[in-house]
């Protein structure tokens, strides 16, 4: 019986922070300075349960970033990198991550200001490295630039959408270009 209490508790705490995870992401793409106050009523729970699995802000902040990093990574396993001709693929997946990043650019504009370049590269490792053996075989194949290292690639196209992500948010480009021009860009620059 025990076990079965102590299961039923685990499972109701997960409950509580995917709820929490889900209403962070949404409280703080509306308005990135979003109270813990806020963040527990949408996610319908006491702002002490929020503390009891993020004691900080930026604990939260750092789990909210994990949980959207997998989300990303998801969707560039699902558009299938190692499908198709190298550039046709690389567009893709660009394309499904861009979809997917729709629900974060706030939480990166966030991010970006809090961490440091090499936490933000560190961070980022989940997605970038999906994307390592569709640049290689791209440079083998000879459709994408060969003179950098595949590094240099993925460090370009985690900058390109970066900003892409930050002109967005400053209304600098409307969200009717920003993909296209996002896939351009990045296509011009490793091709």
């Amino acid at each position: 019986m025990a076990e079965q209490t102590q299961r039923r508790r685990r499972s109701d705490a997960d409950r509580s922070v995917q709820a929490i995870l889900e209403a962070a992401l949404e409280a703080l793409a509306s308005d990135p300075e979003a109270s813990m106050a806020e963040i527990a009523r949408r996610a319908g729970v006491v702002r002490a349960t929020i503390y009891a699995h993020f004691p900080t802000r930026d604990s939260l902040l750092d789990a909210v970033m994990e949980y959207a990093v997998a989300q990303v990574a998801r969707a560039t396993e699902a558009a299938e990198p190692a499908r198709g001709e190298p550039a046709e693929a690389l567009e893709r997946v660009l394309r499904s991550t861009w979809k997917q990043l729709s629900r974060f650019h706030a939480l990166l504009a966030i991010n970006t200001a809090r961490l440091s370049a090499d936490e933000l590269h560190r961070r980022h490792l989940p997605v970038m490295t999906l994307f390592v053996p569709l640049i290689e075989r791209g440079q083998k194949e000879g459709v994408f630039r060969r003179d950098v290292p595949v590094s240099w690639h993925l460090a370009v196209i985690r900058a390109l959408v970066h900003t892409a992500s930050a002109e967005l948010q400053s209304g600098r480009i409307s969200e009717a270009d920003v993909e296209r021009t996002v896939l351009d860009t990045v296509l011009a620059a490793i091709g």
